[in-house]
Formats: C-alpha cells, sequence, structure tokens
C-alpha cells in the first residue's frame, strides 16, 4: 500500500492563506498605496533628503477625505521647490498635489511643526517643505 505525503494538500492550504493575507493587506492598506505611490513617484529636485516619509490617512476633520503628507528637506525654499516640481512633473501626476513650507499652520495636517523640537532648533528651517495630497471623498 502506498503512503501519500500530502504535499498537494499543503500548497493548497498555503495557497489558501496566502490568497487571504493579500486581501486582508489589501483592505487594510491598499487605499493608502495609490496615494503613497503617487507621493513617492514625483520627481524632485537632486539631494533633498527625506525628513519624513509619506504618511496616508483617512479623516472627516471639516468633510471627509484622504490626506498624505511626505517631509523634505532641500537646499531650496518651498517656492522653488514648488516651481520645480510643477515643472518637472505631468498635471495627471500633480492632481490634488501641494507644495506648502513645513513650518506653516493647517488643521488637518499629518506632520505638526508647532510639535517638532528638531525642527525648531534648524537653522535652515525655511528649506523643510511638505509635500501634501489632498482629496474629498
Amino acid at each position: 500500500m502506498e503512503v501519500k505525503s500530502g504535499k498537494k494538500h499543503r500548497d493548497g492550504n498555503r495557497a489558501i492563506i496566502v490568497a487571504a493575507a493579500v486581501i486582508v493587506l489589501l483592505l487594510l492598506y491598499g487605499w493608502k498605496l495609490p496615494v503613497i505611490l503617487k507621493l513617492e513617484s514625483l520627481n524632485l529636485p537632486a539631494g533633498y533628503e527625506t525628513i519624513y516619509p509619506s504618511k496616508v490617512h483617512i479623516s472627516d476633520v471639516y468633510w471627509l477625505h484622504i490626506k498624505g503628507e511626505k517631509v523634505i528637506r532641500c537646499d531650496w525654499d518651498y517656492e522653488k521647490v514648488e516651481e520645480y516640481v510643477r515643472a518637472n512633473n505631468s498635471p495627471s501626476k500633480l492632481k490634488n498635489i501641494k507644495i506648502l513650507p513645513y513650518g506653516g499652520m493647517s488643521d488637518i495636517a499629518i506632520y505638526d511643526a508647532a510639535f517638532d523640537e528638531t525642527f525648531w532648533q534648524q537653522a535652515d528651517r525655511d528649506c523643510y517643505v511638505t509635500i501634501s495630497y489632498l482629496k474629498k471623498i
């Protein structure tokens, strides 16, 4: 009598577990991926440094919206960075994107300079730039 190893059964179970994990991850984080990819795929000036990586959330402050932000440090002020980004990215890439100074105030900001002690100790605060994505749902 031949004993079967059960390899096909184990492979089938693994496939189901992997598929379930992928579905759960897509439900939890899948809506964030397009925003993160949009922020990360922008053509930014050479030599910039990421201070705070892309972060995305859904909020109902004032209205239901998706907010994404990334904070960079560049040798240019935010106006020059904005000019560069506008000139070197397509209109579709720039949809819902704003370039702002990091020290600016916003009620719906993800990264808040008001509570960032390291930022206030920097002499080159005007070189910190927020790349912001905002879309009303």
